[in-house]
């Protein structure tokens, strides 16, 4: 009683008061000091910051000769025979990235891709960089030989090495991400589409018909299936069907826990077609946030209404998808080979009259001398 007594008196002095009442005061004076050097460092270095963050979105994108696009991550990109949009939509994060080499008149050979990650943005950035890096290193080869079976070849060992890399690296930062990708490349008259997970490709022709360039990896599919059953794994119905009642997708790159035990592999399905032959309209690539709310159909009707937009209706699809409920990221990219096919055609015009200019000159000049 007396050492709580002598407790409540000290406390409750006139000299405890003021010093806790100068303690307070001093906190918020020296609150209101930093409120105040942090608005005037705001206020001084905003030009500056501003200038910074310009440069850095400008150097962000920057291409090479063969038009590779070394970014930050953007949601759209807009070239004349191409246009791309990405939304977030409704999930926490946005995992879809995308990438693509601008169509080259002089080689006549361009490459897009859409990458759909899950589990986390790691896997699908990673792919995206380090594939493309891959890709162009090999194109720009001198030995390298553009026929479809050596840029499938080619592809396949791209893909199997960064998946590899890919693979070390999740282990070593124990990141499961994944990701998905589907890949166009054209070379003059072959059109190679990879496939890798459950986005898609369809090609629409001069006539409207409809063609899907790829198939669709779920774990679902009888093939699938078997190849995951074989190698002693097992797929569940989980909301959708998924492989070990994990991953909706039955390939993919990264996902390192269920590539050890083989459930899940990054074998890319090929198909190819003939450009002459087939003459596509136009091209459409995208994750499966589409693909949920929208049928092949439906997508090509859509886009055929809206190839004047801006984005050859990538931006506008992107957008009704999401009003249609889909609940994934979603990564739209329309290739409109129509006008693929006339900036080429006057690449060759131009270069004809080039040659035809060169090899008159030499003839003009010997008759001037004969003269």
């Amino acid at each position: 009683a007396t050492g709580l007594s002598y407790i409540r008196d000290w406390l409750f002095c006139a000299e405890s008061v003021a010093l806790f009442v100068s303690v307070l005061f001093l906190i918020n004076c020296l609150r209101f000091l930093r409120a105040v050097f942090v608005c005037f460092c705001r206020w001084k270095y905003r030009n500056a910051d501003t200038k910074s963050n310009v440069k850095k979105q400008e150097d962000s994108l920057t291409c090479n000769a063969f038009g590779v696009g070394r970014k930050n991550y953007s949601h759209e990109a807009k070239t004349y025979d191409m246009g791309v949009f990405s939304i977030q939509g409704r999930r926490k994060t946005m995992e879809d990235r995308f990438n693509f080499i601008e169509h080259s008149c002089e080689l006549n050979h361009s490459m897009y891709a859409v990458f759909d990650g899950h589990g986390g943005e790691f896997a699908a950035e990673y792919v995206e960089d380090q594939l493309f890096r891959a890709v162009y290193k090999e194109i720009t080869q001198t030995s390298f030989e553009s026929d479809s079976d050596s840029v499938r070849q080619m592809i396949n060992s791209v893909v199997r090495t960064v998946d590899a890399q890919l693979v070390c690296l999740s282990r070593d930062r124990m990141d499961l991400s994944g990701s998905t990708a589907i890949i166009a490349f054209q070379k003059n008259d072959d059109l190679i589409v990879a496939n890798i997970g459950d986005s898609r490709a369809i090609m629409c022709d001069l006539k409207g018909k409809i063609t899907q360039l790829s198939t669709d990896h779920k774990p679902c599919d009888p093939k699938e299936q078997q190849r995951i059953v074989d190698a002693g794994g097992f797929v569940t119905f989980n909301g959708v069907w998924r492989v070990a009642g994990v991953l909706a997708t039955s390939r993919a790159f990264g996902d390192y826990p269920l590539k050890q035990r083989k459930f899940v592999t990054v074998e890319p399905e090929f198909t190819v077609h003939s450009v002459e032959k087939d003459k596509p309209h136009f091209i459409v690539l995208a994750s499966d946030g589409l693909w949920d709310v929208f049928s092949n159909e439906d997508v090509v009707q859509f886009i055929s209404e809206r190839l004047d937009e801006p984005h050859f209706g990538a931006k506008s699809l992107a957008l009704q998808a999401y009003y249609r409920g889909s609940l994934d990221n979603i990564t739209i990219m329309v290739i409109n080979f129509k006008r693929k096919r006339a900036l080429q055609c006057k690449f060759e015009q131009q270069r004809c009259k080039a040659e035809q200019a060169s090899s008159q000159q030499p003839k003009h000049e010997e008759a001037q001398l004969a003269h």
